[in-house]
């Protein structure tokens, strides 16, 4: 297998984000948008410090220095620390990023680079199909945001949020060595792509000791501190990773997973694939009413 350096390999991604995200916005956005995702990541990857950015001398991008110290980094390493950079940055465009932005990613970077990049096991095909279902979540999700603010919520079953049911799949298959599962609809066309950890860890938490509340009674049973309610109301804004809630809100992974399971259990959070979280109808009144108490204050 041919092998790039890991320095080549970063700048390569490094520069196709920025060309994708400064389409999308601005030059200056996408400047500031990577800059700050590289100084997020730094706490994770440290190495990520080994890279500087800043302008080139023509003014028509930004130029790119990387320390050689970066190529004592195992690969493996480098592909986590690539993944997650697409996924905060794609993030932190918001809205604007577009539907296709892994899309475009693949297209400015050359093609042996991309094959690199995959090796690394970093799923591209996955964090695009993850933007597909992210864009069905936002428009459901101003249509619930709309009934809110109308008062036109109520206690019906939601419609179903995968948007296909067990009779549509007409098969799936496991890849060896990877953690997802991809289901076939009739056609043979992929339709979803499962997360197996995602999957077990469900289950055996469910199982283990799942508490159902009734969502009559989740106010006198318990309390949204602070940071859970930011939680909600971040999410009700824009669509996040784990590293761009962590980010945001200045909590800890372990701190970040202890709210979600808190929210979930009240149902003011819910998953809706084993590994993507959608805040609920019940959620979005609570902020609602929440908002109108403010008001009114």
């Amino acid at each position: 297998m041919e092998s790039w350096r890991n320095s080549v390999l970063l700048e390569s991604v490094l520069k196709a984000l920025h060309t994708v995200a400064s389409r999308r916005t601005s030059m200056r956005t996408a400047d500031e948008t990577i800059g700050a995702s590289i100084k997020t990541l730094e706490k994770k990857y440290d190495f990520l410090k080994y890279i500087n950015m800043g302008k080139n001398a023509s003014q028509e991008g930004f130029a790119i220095s990387i320390s050689p110290q970066i190529e004592s980094i195992s690969k493996e390493r480098l592909g986590k620390a690539i993944e997650a950079l697409i996924r905060v940055v794609y993030n932190d465009v918001g809205n604007d990023a577009g539907l296709y932005f892994v899309t475009e990613l693949k297209e400015n970077t050359a093609e042996n680079i991309t094959t690199m990049i995959q090796n690394l096991d970093v799923d591209l095909s996955q964090i695009q199909l993850e933007q597909h279902y992210a864009y069905r979540r936002r428009e459901r999700k101003k249509k619930i945001e709309k009934m809110a603010r109308t008062g036109k919520l109520d206690s019906k079953k939601p419609e179903n949020l995968l948007g296909y049911t067990w009779d549509s799949i007409s098969g799936w298959r496991h890849e060896p060595n990877s953690k997802y599962c991809t289901l076939y609809d009739k056609q043979g066309r992929v339709i979803d792509r499962l997360n197996l950890n995602r999957i077990i860890k469900n289950y055996v938490e469910k199982l283990s000791g799942y508490v159902d509340v009734d969502p009559r009674e989740i106010e006198q049973q318990t309390k949204i501190y602070e940071k859970e309610y930011e939680l909600l109301k971040l999410m009700l804004e824009r669509d996040m990773d784990a590293e761009t809630a962590q980010h945001k809100l200045r909590v800890s992974r372990e701190q970040l997973n202890n709210m979600i399971r808190k929210l979930s259990e009240m149902e003011m959070l819910q998953y809706v694939s084993f590994d993507t979280l959608e805040i609920t109808e019940t959620g979005i009144g609570f902020i609602s009413r929440k908002e109108d108490e403010k008001k009114k204050d």
